[in-house]
């Protein structure tokens, strides 16, 4: 739980503390009091998923219990217990996953209305004033908990679909080498005469072509939209790639653009990966810093075995055009991740950059 909102629930339960004392001095005022200042702890606790909704219940059933041994003494009712458990209602209803936590709520809610029943003269109009602050607490509570649970659809189908474009990319490479190698038997066999030869070369053919529907079946099954154009494709040819999403980026904009890409030996899953950290990286300088003035698309070496794309821009990231889902790079970083790599986004000496370090070597071409 933030500081701040532990600051604006705390300083009430305080206030009712000293109230309460005020109001009614006593060994019962002051026992209610300390278990106020223990429900609002036990609240702090399930806010951060520390507590079982049980150990909520039991503090609810509880407090609502002194509540009412105290009213029945002849006791004013207690302010900081009935905040307490408000408290505690909304915080579990932000954070309740199954239908026993959700009891759990509704017996909370219902401890802190029926407590002051017992009160003299106002236990009416209290109890009409518990229900709307419970009302209040449990709706914020459930609003806090479909926002998070929408974060979380969205990071996941986010996640999703960047698996499904790496499936899509690694279709691509594979059978464009699958599709090399039985070319090359089928050449080879019109121009050798020896049948164990041509019998081992028809075999790669037969097992190549065998591979490639395996592999179209497993593909298809991943494609939410089969007729869909891919924007990106593995080069295997270094950054050729990269050079042609910056070409395009630099005719569609006004912005300057420096690009310095180094000639670097790139695998095609490298390629593939960076050219979808690049592509990320513009789209993002479209939408959110359409005030820039300058773009950077740098590609060095930092050693013979890593090198580094760095996309930079002095845009503000108050105007543009578009709204994101914000977790793209949550994709880029797991995409990096298959491929040995690491990704960076932050703003840096007045700009906003992104770096992307990757292993260099493998599939050189």
């Amino acid at each position: 739980m933030p500081w701040s909102l532990r600051v604006l629930i705390g300083a009430p339960l305080v206030l009712c503390a000293l109230a309460d004392l005020i109001a009614s001095p006593g060994a019962a005022t002051l026992c209610g009091v300390v278990l106020a200042f223990a429900v609002g702890w036990l609240a702090d606790r399930v806010a951060r998923g520390a507590a079982v909704p049980a150990l909520a219940g039991v503090g609810a059933a509880t407090a609502g219990l002194v509540l009412e041994v105290v009213a029945a003494q002849g006791g004013s009712w207690l302010l900081s217990i009935g905040w307490s458990l408000v408290v505690l209602a909304g915080c579990l209803a932000s954070v309740a996953r199954s239908r026993v936590a959700f009891v759990y709520v509704g017996i909370i809610a219902a401890a802190g209305i029926l407590s002051p029943l017992g009160v003299p003269d106002l236990s009416v109009l209290l109890a009409l004033g518990m229900a709307t602050a419970m009302a209040t607490a449990v709706g914020i509570g459930l609003q806090v908990r479909a926002s998070r649970q929408h974060a979380e659809d969205v990071r996941r189908e986010v996640m999703l679909r960047e698996r499904t474009d790496m499936a899509r990319e690694l279709h691509d490479l594979v059978a464009h080498e699958v599709t090399g190698i039985v070319v090359l038997a089928q050449a080879t066999q019109s121009v050798t005469d020896q049948p164990v030869v041509r019998q081992a070369l028809a075999r790669i053919e037969e097992s190549g072509q065998q591979a490639m529907e395996q592999i179209r079946g497993m593909v298809q099954t991943l494609r939410t939209e089969p007729a869909a154009p891919l924007d990106l494709r593995p080069t295997g040819h270094g950054t050729s790639g990269l050079r042609s999403l910056a070409s395009d980026f630099i005719a569609t904009t006004q912005t300057p653009v420096e690009v310095d890409l180094a000639e670097v030996a790139l695998s095609a899953q490298v390629d593939a990966a960076l050219q979808r950290v690049l592509a990320e990286a513009l789209t993002n300088i479209r939408r959110h810093a359409g005030a820039a003035t300058r773009v950077r698309v740098i590609l060095t070496a930092l050693s013979p075995d890593e090198a580094l794309l760095r996309i930079s821009n002095d845009g503000t990231g108050v105007r543009g055009i578009g709204q994101g889902s914000g977790y793209g790079l949550a994709g880029l970083r797991e995409r990096l991740a298959v491929v040995g790599g690491t990704l960076s986004a932050g703003r840096r000496d007045g700009e906003w950059v992104v770096e992307a370090t990757v292993p260099i070597g493998g599939d050189r071409r």
